[in-house]
């Protein structure tokens, strides 16, 4: 499409008018019903999508025309919309969130990324994190859009510090794992459109409104930030009490994987490799279209399974696989796509970001390889410790028995209310098995982030089948696997249907094989339920060797503090000592020192 031709004026303002109506719509309490939403969420979708399908030449800077939508604006508006179409919520914060990324202009999308740090959580809630989060997020937007005026290298080397510090507070990530607004308040979708902000926020940042590349040793130092605030997501994924706030863990883990990928864009910039920035921006695409929608999902089916079954804390949720069979086969669906299980939209990002570490340019010597190999640990550790809260999950919240009256008189959700979740998983599997489709229509953005706005190479076409690895040296191919699991599954369910093995279990669902609990135990022992501490108790009752090891690292450890303070004793008494007989102490190593020399002689 041409950019002076009248759909490519018209398209970027009918969105506008429509993103400002919804916001409207949102801010105000106008009797607007949630198809109504839902419509115009789905008109904001078409005109991203047409303007995907064509999209215009050049990119947008200082000067440009306040409703522009560029190329790189397109990835994150479309996962807005798909957002606020599946979910149809009223929040003027994801009204907000689309609004700040279809702009191309720098001031305007500060002045609503600003407007979203400090929007309320829900209406009539409270601010979205402390006061003085939002205060720092406003400061740090104002400040970084203050030294993008200039090409200067001292703005340059301090402008990574307030785009990470306003990516945070817009993202809600924090460096320590048992602290941070996620950690006490659960998931919304206004989460969700602050993890598409702030990325777009620290691409347009860092990459794309920049006059000169950022420098490689910045882009390195915002990949760490973001590993780190990786891992303290997933460990709070870990130890958090219930459904909801696991999922914030969750969240904030793949926030900081974003971070990653962005540090890794800026390197790829600055050291002029663009099959590397292109490959790390196609994964932090596919971050957000697949694994945004699979958590969508997961939210919304999670809010559903409340109102039917109770608060679902971990400690005392359960049984919901026979009482809520569908509602639970979604659940499980959805967290296999958000954890990273092969070969789906979370392992592809995942895999991406593997390939986009090893492809780095590296020094010579064993000092050139500790830094990759440190950050290939730490990824490997996200995903380690997002997977095993996935597990405890699952585990807590859809196997076992029903531990309360609520859950045990659950009902399993409805056909309709199912719809929504389902439409989102539907959409993220679509990106999990067809990754092409949704490179080629975000083919611009990547190609403007990349720098290869007047020249495309053949490499940098997106394959429409599989994923290619930033080094060129691997194809990821995810429909392949997934006919190759479908046939083995139906070769084994074939093998079974002809042996005659029978389908039938004589026992409920929720027993599990254990033998029937005593009638004064109406809903099951508690000592066979599955619970947080129910693989650390059958791990010590297999290995049964936990109990002398831990009295030998006690022993070890308190031989140790006896050794540390009899050592401290020693010294103290031989430096008083040696103090108190300095003189005798130099004419005695004098003697020595003759009589060696003396000895020596022939």
């Amino acid at each position: 499409m041409a950019r002076d031709s009248g759909i490519g004026r018209i398209l970027p303002l009918f969105l506008t008018l429509v993103l400002s109506g919804l916001l409207l719509a949102s801010l105000t309490t106008l009797p607007v019903g949630r198809h109504a939403l839902r419509a115009g969420w789905g008109l904001a979708l078409l005109a991203g999508l047409a303007l995907a399908c064509f999209p215009a030449s050049g990119d947008a800077r200082f000067g440009a025309a306040i409703l522009h939508v560029d190329a790189m604006s397109l990835p994150f508006l479309l996962v807005l919309t798909l957002f606020g179409l599946m979910s149809g919520a009223r929040d003027a914060g994801l009204a907000c969130a689309a609004l700040t990324v279809a702009t191309g202009n720098p001031v305007l999308f500060c002045v609503g990324a600003a407007a979203l740090v400090v929007l309320p959580r829900d209406p009539g809630g409270g601010p979205r994190g402390a006061p003085a989060s939002g205060s720092w997020g406003v400061a740090a937007v104002a400040l970084g859009t203050a030294l993008l005026s200039g090409g200067d290298a001292w703005r340059l080397s301090v402008l990574p510090g307030p785009v990470l510090v306003a990516a945070a507070a817009l993202m809600g990530l924090s460096p320590r794992p048992l602290s941070g607004a996620r950690h006490v308040a659960p998931a919304s979708v206004r989460d969700l459109a602050g993890l598409v902000a702030g990325c777009c926020l620290a691409v347009r940042m860092l990459v794309d409104w920049p006059a000169a590349p950022v420098g490689a040793a910045w882009g390195g130092g915002v990949a760490a930030v973001g590993l780190l605030a990786a891992l303290a997501g997933g460990s709070r994924a870990l130890t958090a009490p219930d459904a909801a706030r696991v999922l914030s863990g969750l969240l904030a883990a793949w926030g900081g994987l974003g971070l990653l990928l962005v540090g890794l864009v800026v390197v790829g910039r600055a050291d002029d490799l663009p099959l590397l920035a292109l490959g790390a921006f196609r994964a932090l695409v596919l971050l957000l279209g697949g694994v945004g929608m699979a958590m969508l999902a997961v939210l919304l089916v999670l809010r559903d399974i409340a109102a039917a079954a109770g608060p679902l804390a971990l400690a005392r949720a359960g049984g919901l696989a026979a009482l809520m069979p569908r509602a639970s086969g979604v659940l499980v669906l959805a967290l296999a796509v958000g954890c990273g299980l092969p070969p789906l939209a979370g392992f592809a990002v995942l895999w991406l970001v593997v390939h986009s570490l090893l492809a780095l340019p590296r020094a010579e010597g064993l000092a050139g390889e500790i830094a990759p190999l440190l950050v290939l640990s730490g990824v490997g550790l996200v995903s380690g410790l997002m997977m095993l809260a996935t597990l405890r999950l699952v585990a807590c919240v859809v196997l076992g028995r029903p531990r309360t009256p609520r859950a045990a008189g659950a009902v399993d959700c409805t056909a309709a209310a199912l719809r929504a979740p389902l439409a989102c998983l539907g959409v993220a599997g679509a990106l999990s098995l067809l990754p092409g489709l949704w490179l080629w229509l975000t083919r611009a953005a990547g190609w403007q982030a990349a720098g290869l706005v007047r020249m495309v190479p053949s490499g940098a076409q997106p394959p429409w089948l599989g994923l290619a690895a930033p080094g060129g040296d691997g194809v990821f191919y995810p429909a392949g696997i997934v006919l190759l699991l479908l046939l083995a599954g139906g070769l084994v369910l074939a093998a079974a249907r002809l042996a005659g093995i029978p389908a039938s279990r004589p026992v409920a669902a929720w027993t599990e094989g254990a033998p029937p609990s005593p009638p004064w135990m109406p809903f099951g022992d508690a000592a066979t339920q599955a619970g947080p501490a129910l693989f650390v108790s059958q791990i010590d009752a297999i290995l049964d060797a936990t109990r002398p090891a831990r009295g030998v690292v006690r022993r070890g450890m308190q031989a140790g503090r006896w050794c540390r303070r009899w050592g401290r004793v020693l010294t103290e008494w031989a430096a008083a000592q040696a103090a108190r007989h300095a003189m005798i102490l130099v004419l005695l190593w004098i003697a020595v020192a003759a009589l060696a020399r003396l000895w020596g002689r022939p």
